[in-house]
């Protein structure tokens, strides 16, 4: 209910719909949101789906939020929800918790350490939650034919270009059915507008989005438009430039230029993809089912810290490495010293991580003055940068484990 209130992306999008029915440039012109002025990133095709939104009545319900926006809320919300519920469809499927004290701690783990990620998709009218759900539709039925299975992930690529890493997974897994099947649902979702929109405009659309999400451009390798972002380039940019960023206060600690955080981010992106490449090869002899969504798992975690300007609800992403961990966290305790038990040393990074991501301590219920802080300080990505090297360290422990078990 307070999403629906509440002005958060989906004003921005419903707004981009408008535009689109009254055949405007999307891209070229900022949304007013509670004092921001925020740009449209997504697709053309997103914004014709919201079009038949902005043709129901305009009176005002409540907040300043006609009628249609309102429905939309509400659907989205609906929408979101039906998500959820088919992602912990896919942990029961997955995990198969016993029922039994174990079990039950399971289950209360995750839906804790789930809440806060899921309650700031809902309040923001974020995408996180639909791609999260898009990537494990598609490793989870990956060896289906059927191109229903992969259309999340395509739509997830269209809507907001971030799952393209995953499409990059299927390519280094050689897993050409799929990796076919999604790159031509995609080149689908991108030309379908041109079947209903007048070609010149369409085409006028798709140029401004491409230069909009330019990664190369500099609004997204020096991020001072907005405040709050927890990405990798943006800790550079906050710690790094001494540089003033709207809504945060200075960090003068350095003084590094454009050029600098550019270097400095594209050589973090490259140790990213190395990283994930050197998982796939470690995997090659350890291929299974759940040893694929593992794999999937680091990539998407990747995600969050290695794109440009993300937000702290895109951590979802990092939602299914989470699941494994405190898997065998809580399902293989036993004896805390044997070799089914997480390391100590990594079990305190990741704890650590989570803790600074707002898995453990729900953030939003602390003073302002303290939320400021942690926002301003970019304190949600130092957490999400521990957790992602931990959970490569603990790749490792399993690597090393399934070995072992392989052997014996």
């Amino acid at each position: 209910m307070r999403s629906i209130s509440t002005n958060n992306d989906l004003n921005i999008f419903y707004g981009a719909a408008q535009r689109l029915v009254s055949f405007e440039n999307l891209y070229s012109k900022p949304y007013s949101a509670e004092g921001w002025q925020l740009y449209y990133y997504y697709s053309p095709l997103f914004a014709t789906l919201l079009a038949p939104f902005t043709f129901l009545p305009q009176f005002i319900v409540t907040h300043e939020v006609p009628f249609g926006l309102f429905i939309l809320k509400i659907l989205w919300n609906c929408l979101n929800l039906y998500f959820v519920y088919q992602l912990f469809q896919f942990v029961r499927d997955l995990v198969s918790a016993p029922k039994n004290k174990a079990g039950l701690t399971f289950w209360i783990v995750l839906a804790l350490v789930s809440y806060r990620w899921i309650f700031l998709n809902l309040l923001y009218g974020q995408m996180t939650i639909l791609i999260v759900w898009g990537v494990v539709r598609a490793f989870q039925f990956l060896q289906s034919k059927s191109p229903r299975y992969f259309t999340g992930l395509a739509f997830g690529v269209n809507l907001k270009i971030l799952p393209i890493f995953m499409v990059g997974q299927l390519f280094l897994m050689k897993e050409w059915r799929a990796f076919v099947i999604t790159v031509s649902l995609v080149i689908a979702m991108v030309l379908l507008p041109f079947v209903y929109l007048p070609f010149q405009y369409h085409l006028e659309l798709l140029q401004s989005w491409m230069m909009n999400i330019n990664p190369f451009s500099k609004n997204h390798i020096v991020e001072l438009g907005e405040g709050g972002f927890i990405d990798f380039g943006a800790l550079v940019t906050k710690y790094l430039t001494g540089l003033n960023i709207e809504g945060e206060d200075r960090v003068a600690w350095f003084s590094m230029g454009a050029s600098g955080v550019f270097f400095t981010t594209q050589i973090f992106r490259l140790m990213v993809l190395s990283s994930c490449c050197y998982w796939v090869w470690k995997f090659r002899n350890l291929r299974n089912h759940n040893n694929t969504i593992l794999l999937m798992s680091i990539f998407l975690a990747s995600i969050p810290l290695a794109f440009p300007h993300q937000r702290d609800y895109s951590l979802l992403m990092m939602w299914p490495m989470v699941l494994f961990v405190v898997k065998d966290w809580l399902m293989n305790v036993g004896d805390l010293s044997n070799e089914n038990s997480i390391p100590k040393s990594i079990k305190l990074g990741l704890f650590t991580g989570a803790f600074l991501m707002g898995l453990i301590v729900f953030f939003e219920a602390l003073p302002f003055d303290i939320r400021a802080w942690i926002s301003g300080y970019r304190i949600q990505g130092i957490g999400g940068l521990i957790f992602l090297l931990y959970a490569h360290l603990y790749l490792g422990w399993k690597v090393k484990k399934m070995q072992h078990e392989k052997t014996i």
